[in-house]
Order: structure tokens, then C-alpha cells, then sequence
């Protein structure tokens, strides 16, 4: 049997704030310290969200899991889903206040005219002007995070996901940064991303689906402006494109509900 590994890093600082994005949207969150976790055994990780009081996600800790436990598989279905929503929901909420943390800085730049930072934020979103930047700097709504998570990483048991901390299916192109799949045709050069931790996963799908152009309509049914489920933004996501929509909607009516 594999030994469990544990680490803990306790980052202390106090964040307390309260956000509101246009006058549709209002998200609170609460950060008292930040820990981070790891364990190599899912059963470990079950008793120790048990010990620390960890069994709903309206009011979760601030734990940080950087890896999944190599034998989640293992798992009986309905507990793998519930660790996986315990694991994933802390990485969403924390990745969300970071994308609030910026929106709050660009509108203080806008109002005292700091084109330096407006300009960074420009670049780093690929933003045409300053309502196109407020268009994409915005949370990602849970559920969409949640389903889409699920799908790609088999609930967190899929190869890429326990290899290389990649729970939303990202590929690379340049050799070497990645993992190669199995079944890539002749002639490909794509690589499965690695990740350092399932953080930077989290990380790096929401600036893809906040500044790439093949997910404009999710933003805009995001922001209201275009009818619509947010899932169908999604479209570009996946080559099912239609089917692949369907599926995101159907698991995210079939989450666990804790």
C-alpha cells in the first residue's frame, strides 16, 4: 500500500471584503488562512476533511488540495464525487476572488487614469478596449467550473489529472511541457499540459475561457447581454461541440448537492 503523504503551509493573512460586478452580481468570500494539503490515498483525505468539520460547501475551509489522491478511482462512486466537488470548490472561490481582486484594481486604475496598470491588464486579456477588459474580467460561475472538471478529468481519476495536475483537458504545443497521449495521431504535436499544482490548472482555465476568442459568447451570456445557458459558450471547448454542451448541462444538474 502507498504511504500517504501529507503537507501542510499555513499562509497567514486576514481578507475580508465584499464585491459587487455591475449591479446583477454579488460574491462574498472570506479568506482566515490558507492551507494546503496533499495526500497520496483518498481515504486520507476523506478522514481529514472529516476531522477539520469539512462536509458541506456553503461555508467550506480555505483548504488548498495541490494534487488528487493517486487512487481516487478507487473510491465508491457517490464518495469520489463528493471529494472531488470538497477538493474542487476551494480552487474556484479562491482563482474567483484573484479575477475580483483584478476587476477591482482596473476600475481604480480607470478612475484615476494609471494607464500603466490598464495596459498590463490589456495585454494579459487581450482586451480590445476598457468595456471589452470589464467583459472578460469576471468570475466563472461554479457549476460551469465544477461540470466542466468533472468531464475532462473523469471526476478527478483520469490519467492527466493525477499525472499532471490537469483537470480541464488544456493542451500545449511546445514539446516537452506536457504529457503525450496515447492515442495522439502521427503528425501531432500536442501535448497534454502539466501543472504544478491543481490551482494552476484552475488558474489557467479561467483566463482561457475569460480572454479566448472562441468563448466570446460565454462571456456575453455571462454579462447578460446575450440570451442563453452560460454553458452554451461553450461550444469550442470541446469537438462534440453540440453533444459536448448537453453533457455540461446534464452533469451540472447531477451534482452533489452538500
Amino acid at each position: 500500500m502507498r504511504k500517504a503523504t501529507f503537507s501542510i503551509i499555513i499562509i497567514a493573512f486576514l481578507f475580508l471584503n465584499f464585491y459587487t460586478i455591475d449591479s446583477e452580481f454579488e460574491y462574498f468570500q472570506f479568506f482566515d488562512s490558507e492551507i494546503k494539503v496533499k495526500f497520496d490515498e483518498w481515504k486520507e483525505l476523506k478522514k481529514y476533511f472529516e476531522k477539520i468539520g469539512y462536509f458541506s460547501i456553503k461555508n467550506p475551509p480555505n483548504i488548498i488540495v495541490e494534487s488528487l489522491p493517486k487512487n481516487l478511482s478507487e473510491a465508491p462512486v457517490a464518495e469520489k464525487k463528493e471529494l472531488f466537488v470538497k477538493i474542487m470548490i476551494p480552487l474556484i472561490r479562491k482563482v474567483n476572488q484573484e479575477i475580483l481582486m483584478e476587476r477591482k484594481e482596473i476600475l481604480k486604475a480607470k478612475e484615476n487614469g494609471d494607464l500603466k496598470i490598464l495596459e498590463f491588464y490589456m495585454k494579459k486579456y487581450d482586451a480590445k478596449d476598457y468595456d471589452d477588459l470589464l467583459l472578460k474580467v469576471n468570475i466563472i460561475p461554479e457549476d460551469i467550473a465544477l461540470a466542466q472538471a468533472a468531464v475532462e478529468s473523469a471526476w478527478g481519476t483520469s490519467r492527466f489529472a493525477i499525472e499532471a495536475n490537469n483537470i480541464f483537458g488544456e493542451w500545449t504545443f511546445t514539446p516537452g511541457t506536457g504529457i503525450i497521449p496515447n492515442d495522439r495521431p502521427d503528425g501531432e504535436i500536442y501535448e497534454v499540459e502539466y501543472f504544478n499544482s491543481l490551482l494552476d490548472s484552475m488558474r489557467s482555465y479561467a483566463l482561457n475561457l475569460n480572454k479566448l476568442p472562441y468563448y466570446e459568447d460565454f462571456r456575453l451570456i455571462r454579462a447578460g447581454i446575450k440570451k442563453g445557458h452560460p454553458a452554451d459558450g461553450l461550444i469550442n471547448y470541446s469537438q462534440m461541440r453540440e453533444k459536448y454542451v448537453e453533457i455540461i448541462k446534464t452533469v451540472i444538474k447531477n451534482l452533489p448537492r452538500l
